[in-house]
């Protein structure tokens, strides 16, 4: 009796998943020419401007206002970004919604040793991150992996409960690629492991925020 029991129960058992996180790996087509236009304008830059330090661990992390000084090969990346959210995003009703986004972006230069702390982007809605050069490859030992962190406070308890909440990888890893976008919740906490090859790993950051008529 017992055993029919449970099987009437398993019969009707399903995973469920109530929180999953949407997040978006895509390559733009034929990026070579226009990564190197962008790793000329993005290097120059560097060179005149003293840059800021915010999460990055040593590196080279420009003003936010690539936008405006990055011409024509920036304002690629961000319409290809702008096209990605707009796909994504809908309103409560699941209605396709198509916000006049507000855009702020910055570079990012990279070495050896350099990697960026955990951390999150306040006050927007998508946030992402473009790669133009990866230095010296995306093989094993080389580091410099986008990492994302669970952001479930549940999950990360040190107890026995946690092994069950937390079954699968709580800190997905993604090897940047040339030409390849990475873009996701700005609630998302995320970090950048220590770049440990040769060669000058350049991206792009940007955020993504509502206009202020829609903002919450």
């Amino acid at each position: 009796m017992q055993d029919a029991f449970s099987d009437a129960v398993l019969l009707q058992s399903r995973i469920a998943g109530f929180f999953p996180t949407p997040a978006f790996l895509c390559r733009l087509h034929n990026f070579e020419a226009l990564n190197r236009e962008l790793r000329d304008i993005i290097l120059a830059r560097e060179q005149t401007e003293r840059g800021v330090v915010n999460s990055n661990i040593g590196g080279w992390h420009s003003g936010r206002d690539l936008a405006i000084w990055g011409g024509d090969a920036v304002d690629a990346v961000l319409g290809a970004a702008k096209e990605v959210a707009n796909k994504a995003t809908r309103d409560r009703k699941g209605r396709p919604a198509r916000p006049a986004w507000r855009v702020e972006c910055w570079a990012n230069v990279n070495r050896k040793g350099h990697a960026n702390k955990r951390h999150t982007h306040p006050g927007c809605y998508w946030s992402g991150a473009y790669y133009v050069d990866t230095g010296d490859g995306i093989g094993d030992g080389l580091g410099g992996e986008f990492q994302f962190h669970d952001p479930r406070g549940g999950a990360l308890l040190d107890n026995a409960a946690a092994s069950i909440v937390a079954s699968g990888d709580a800190s997905p890893l993604v090897r940047p690629e040339p030409g390849q976008f990475v873009i996701f919740p700005s609630w998302m906490l995320h970090s950048v492991r220590p770049y440990q090859a040769g060669g000058t790993r350049i991206s792009i950051a940007f955020n993504l925020a509502l206009p202020q008529e829609l903002a919450p």
